[in-house]
């Protein structure tokens, strides 16, 4: 045992049929604080994309896999939500922006899927854009509104 597992605990990596590789991260202090880390391909962006998700060290859950399908089948409409929400927050950066194309101009790059247990499902989706380089826009998604967006970078 190293180090880092010594002082962190150690890491446990499951295959799920789905979501494939997955790195379970536990939260000792609060079971309900504890994720997966993985990677996957989504359709609707056609590339990896990373993913976080709450859940026990069993696995993701049938809800968690139909959500996530669903995040992609209804992409279109999730896009149409945030568009208004980074027009407005990025407007206030620059002046007069305006998303013309949003499938061209931002790349989804990060999804944190909750348990799915609880309606809403209140979830995250994170995006890069050659507008802005330097930045990630973190969109908190209700179902498939967006509720408010944040700037990293």
């Amino acid at each position: 045992m190293g180090l880092l597992d010594f002082i962190f605990g150690k890491s446990t990596k499951i295959e799920n049929e789905f979501f494939g590789t997955m790195l379970f991260l536990e939260d000792k202090k609060d079971a309900l604080n504890s994720y997966f880390e993985c990677k996957r391909h989504f359709n609707p962006s056609n590339k990896i994309i990373e993913i976080g998700i709450d859940g026990e060290v069993s696995g993701p859950t049938q809800k968690q896999i139909d959500f996530f399908k669903s995040i992609e089948a209804n992409y279109s409409i999730i896009a149409k939500a945030i568009s208004p929400l980074i027009e407005d927050e990025f407007g206030n950066r620059k002046e007069g922006f305006k998303i013309n194309d949003f499938n061209n101009e931002f790349e989804p790059v990060y999804l944190r899927l909750p348990r799915c247990e609880d309606k809403p499902i209140v979830w995250e989706i994170a995006f890069e854009s050659d507008h802005d380089r330097n930045h990630t826009f973190t969109l908190t998604m209700s179902d498939f509104d967006a509720k408010e967006m944040l700037i990293d970078g």
